[in-house]
């Protein structure tokens, strides 16, 4: 089978996504097909085992695979990570919270350490250091998702990952930073029941918060965070919105003050902050 009759056969086979076109050229780029050997080499004979292959990754899209976990890439804040089913795939809205810690890190003229908590992929960790060319710390609670974020870091930054495995604070400590950061699970399970077959494909213990508001998780990350930020320290944390109003009155009650709010790329609130003074 030439490439270019692959391709087609990949197309009808996605016909009912969105951008079939597009959605066959990722595949073809995956298996290392280049964009350029998609047009200039339509005629080139595709091994068995490649058309095979691609056969099968189109029909797992078709089924509602992400596109991501089928590359095991995603980009990220100019940064291509590893991703697969072990973790969240890492979500342009995300790149906001990641803008506004490296903004405040900057403005602050802070010095101190910086935590990533509820890591996953690693991403938001991977992206501040990256700009910064400073370390940042990072924890999740999952074996598999720590890997993976220690992978994304040390591959992409060329530093020796600063990571711990544990629930939230736990492996941490008398550790203080002078900027946490954290996109912890808050979708409440009546939320999750209408996300999209595709984020049902994402590990559901990084998604649901199994509290009625979505707040259990949060409300940890707040009460403990006092214990672990420097003074005048900046708490990040990117939820619902919601969540936002609840969320704020959380960090009142426990000290904070600046409090400000960030909005996603479609307009909705999606990350707050606040200073804690001690």
């Amino acid at each position: 089978m030439t490439l270019f009759e692959l391709k087609r056969e990949i197309v009808k086979l996605l016909s009912s996504l969105e951008d079939p076109y597009l959605e066959a050229r990722v595949l073809l780029n995956s298996l290392g097909f280049s964009s350029l050997d998609q047009i200039t080499k339509k005629e080139l004979d595709v091994p068995e085992d490649k058309v095979g292959l691609a056969l099968k990754k189109a029909q797992e899209r078709r089924d509602g695979r992400p596109m991501a976990y089928i590359t095991n890439e995603k980009e990220f804040y100019g940064l291509s990570f590893y991703v697969d089913e072990n973790v969240l795939i890492p979500r342009p809205d995300t790149e906001i919270i990641v803008e506004k810690a490296i903004t405040l890190y900057k403005e602050k003229n802070y010095k101190g350490n910086i935590l990533d908590l509820c890591t996953g992929s690693g991403a938001i960790a991977t992206a501040i250091s990256y700009t910064l060319n400073k370390d940042v710390f990072f924890s999740d609670i999952s074996p598999s998702a720590l890997d993976i974020a220690i992978r994304n870091y040390e591959n992409l930054t060329k530093k020796k990952a600063n990571a711990r495995l544990g629930d939230l604070f736990e492996p941490w400590d008398d550790a203080k930073f002078s900027l946490i950061a954290t996109n912890p699970p808050y979708l409440t399970p009546s939320w999750y029941e209408s996300v999209s077959k595709e984020v049902k494909k994402e590990p559901v213990n990084a998604l649901i918060n199994c509290g009625d508001d979505g707040l259990d998780i949060i409300k940890k990350i707040i009460s403990s965070s006092v214990n672990h930020l420097e003074k005048n320290g900046t708490l990040l944390i990117e939820c619902d919105y919601r969540q936002i109003k609840d969320v704020s009155l959380l960090l009142r009650e426990s000290g904070f003050s600046s409090i400000g709010v960030e909005k996603d790329l479609g307009g909705r609130d999606r990350v707050i902050y606040g200073e804690y003074k001690d």
